[in-house]
């Protein structure tokens, strides 16, 4: 039995929804509400310390980080295979997936502050009330990041550095694509691999927030062509095609 815990827009709730649609596995959904901070209630934190989604309980087993969560189950359901066979192409996708989410993943998180006004969430909100949502965050980093948010907000600056480091991974992404049509694998080995699966969501949000200068495919063009043959993969569309019942 696989159970996942997740979020409908959730960029890493995606990563795991399009893994097991390409496995062909059935889930039992748990959908979180998390304009509701139903992540942060204290079942979930028994669940997930770090109280974000997404988290994978499998026969009772719990897992969470979603790059470790669609490697577990790509171990675990065989078929279709999704890392490289080659040791060095693995090697080579570990060190994607980590760039993905050390460098990608969050400067999006500073970027989606202001593009996505998540900071509309606190407006109107007393002291008291500010306080009670900072009391409640999971870690004392999570309260430290957005204690300094609400305090000095996200500036011109923090934006356009955030910005430049994503469109630098994305430079990244359309060299590496020179000679092979996925991240990992080159000439006719190249395959589609957990590697492209982690940043799929994340070129989604670029284009749902509006950001031209990251989705310009005129001056990426193999990327956007990689794009195009994402986008048309069934498990893409399923994962996206989620909506959480009313």
């Amino acid at each position: 039995m696989l159970t996942l815990y997740h979020g409908e827009t959730s960029t890493c709730s995606k990563r795991v929804r399009i893994t097991l649609a390409e496995k062909g596995v059935e889930w039992e959904s748990r959908h979180m509400v998390l304009a509701r901070r139903e992540n942060l209630e204290p079942w979930y934190l028994a669940l997930n310390p770090n109280g974000v989604v997404p988290t994978l309980v499998h026969d009772g087993r719990v897992l969470t980080e979603s790059n470790f969560i669609i490697e577990y189950l790509d171990e675990v359901f065989s078929a279709p295979p999704l890392r490289p066979a080659n040791p060095y192409d693995r090697a080579q996708m570990h060190i994607w997936m980590d760039r993905i989410e050390h460098v990608l993943h969050r400067n999006i998180n500073t970027v989606s502050w202001i593009r996505q006004g998540r900071y509309k969430r606190f407006e109107g909100m007393d002291e008291a009330e500010l306080q009670s949502v900072l009391d409640a965050q999971a870690t004392e980093e999570k309260r430290l990041i957005l204690r300094e948010r609400l305090q000095k907000g996200v500036s011109d600056e923090d934006m356009a550095f955030a910005e430049a480091r994503v469109a630098e991974v994305l430079d990244q992404m359309e060299a590496q694509m020179a000679d092979r049509d996925w991240l990992c694998g080159a000439g006719e080995t190249s395959a589609f691999s957990l590697a492209d699966i982690s940043v799929a969501p994340f070129i989604e949000r670029f284009e749902a927030n509006g950001n031209d200068a990251l989705t310009d495919w005129t001056r990426r063009p193999r990327l956007g062509d990689w794009w195009q043959r994402i986008k048309a993969r069934e498990s893409f569309q399923k994962a996206f095609a989620f909506r959480a019942e009313a």
